[in-house]
């Protein structure tokens, strides 16, 4: 119950079925305002443009998290599972990054925050760079989760150690989110947990009142930008949505965009979900 974003349990159960639609939908109670596709969500009265993140209006009182994770980096395109292994960008995750960028310039972002892991900090200052007003904040509780003795290891094909981690999937899809990856690895009760308590600290999750560490830190905007990593995120949206054992059903690319509006009394909305558009616009130039 703690790892919930608000306590009562039938507003969450509403919107479970958020999580099991096609990437980039929109919950059903919005679709009539967008035409949604496989890849994205635009509005059905805007420009067309996709170069810019077209999003429904915030409603007063919410705060809009924007949900990002890292660009590319070799251990990505190798298979390999980095955890808390910081392996840098390589020069495609930088392009990527360079996009992610781009289509979040007009977004009226007032923080932005991310990972201490280079390939989640190099990413997000990217998307500082679009917004010198914002506040830069690192924090390691936005790290990815760490896979313990599974780091380092390709887990393609018939890896005996991809049958030991697809048996951990296979407990946690059961209910069982308390057991731990091998080798000291951590369960994603325990990540939920410390992205949630650093949520809270931001003033991200309700109370906003109460914001964000104490006296002389400022409140929380409206509107901010987390990136992290591919598990990370699949486990902060599902426990954001009630239910930390689906976080597999997830969709992360990198650079991917997931968009949360979360209301003053702690309803989550997940808007859009494993946005991409920002990849394909890039090799499309500007109308």
């Amino acid at each position: 119950q703690g790892l919930w974003c608000m306590s009562r349990r039938a507003v969450l159960a509403r919107s479970l079925a958020v999580l099991t639609l096609p990437q980039g939908l929109l919950p059903r109670a919005r679709a009539a305002e967008f035409t949604t596709t496989a890849g994205g969500a635009r509005r059905s009265s805007g420009d067309g443009d996709p170069h810019r993140l077209a999003v429904p209006e915030l409603a007063p009182g919410s705060r809009r998290l924007y949900l990002c994770r890292h660009g590319e980096t070799d251990w990505n395109v190798a298979g390999r599972v980095q955890g808390m292994t910081d392996i840098p960008l390589n020069p495609n995750g930088r392009s990527q990054a360079a996009a992610l960028a781009a289509i979040l310039a007009d977004v009226p972002i007032g923080l932005v925050a991310s990972s201490a892991l280079g390939r989640a900090s190099s990413t997000a200052d990217a998307v500082a760079a679009q917004h010198p007003g914002a506040r830069r904040l690192v924090d390691a509780r936005f790290n990815e989760m760490n896979f313990g003795s599974l780091e380092g290891e390709e887990l393609r094909g018939g890896s005996p150690r991809r049958e030991e981690y697809e048996a951990r999937l296979a407990e946690w899809e059961a209910g069982r989110t308390s057991v731990r990856l091998p080798g000291g690895g951590e369960s994603p009760e325990e990540v939920a947990a410390r992205a949630l308590k650093g949520l809270r600290e931001l003033g991200a999750l309700p109370p906003f009142a109460a914001a964000a560490g104490g006296a002389g830190v400022p409140s929380c905007p409206r509107h901010v930008c987390l990136v992290a990593h591919g598990r990370f995120n699949k486990i902060l949206l599902a426990a954001l949505r009630g239910d930390v054992s689906r976080a597999s059903q997830v969709a992360q690319g990198n650079t991917a965009v997931n968009i949360v509006d979360i209301d003053e009394g702690g309803a989550c909305t997940v808007v859009a979900v494993n946005l991409l558009d920002h990849l394909r616009a890039a090799a499309q130039p500007p109308a």
